[in-house]
Parts: structure tokens; sequence; C-alpha cells
């Protein structure tokens, strides 16, 4: 039962460690249209988004196409990489299934 319990506190130990990595990992991406770009961390938190171009002219609907567009990419690509740091904690812990699948 102890053995057990020390391994829960083991694995919640390597879970705020990756929480922490992802805090501090950052993707920046690029819209489709080069209108925008935004910083994303690994726990999905905007920290930046710029405007790369005068928007002035552009009509609304190409502008929130593309910026939807960019945000969409940009939670998709954090969602990945937060995805693969917990495939690495999976496999830390011992909690991958027969043929290695978590």
């Amino acid at each position: 039962m102890f053995g057990k319990i020390k391994e829960l506190m083991q694995l919640k130990g390597k879970m705020a460690e990756i929480k922490n990595r992802l805090d501090n990992m950052v993707i920046k991406v690029e819209s489709p249209a080069k209108l925008f770009e935004i910083t994303i961390s690994g726990s999905q938190e905007i920290k930046e988004v710029k405007v790369l171009k005068d928007l002035g002219a552009m009509p609304s609907a190409a502008v929130e196409k593309d910026l939807q567009a960019v945000f969409n990419k940009a939670v998709k690509d954090s969602q990945m990489m937060a995805a693969q740091a917990m495939g690495d904690l999976a496999g830390m812990a011992g909690l991958a299934g027969p043929g290695g699948a978590a």
C-alpha cells in the first residue's frame, strides 16, 4: 500500500514538473495571410498577439478568417506539445501498456 502511495506522489511531482515545463515552452504561429503572429505556451496560454500588417484596407471577413485560422493552429500546436509532454510522463512513470501504448 505504501509503495502505491509513494508511486502516486512521484507521479504527482512529475505532473507538476511537466506543467511547469509547458508553462515555460512557447510556440510562435504566423497566420496563413501573414497578418498576425500568436505566441502561445504549451499550457495554452496566449502570451502575445502581434498584428504584422496594416489591416485598414482589408475586408473584415478576410481579417476574421485569418485571425481564426492562426488561433486554431496555435491551440492545436500547443495541444500537440502538451500531448507529447504527457506521453513523456507516461513513459517515465511506467504507465505505458503492452506494446508501449499509454
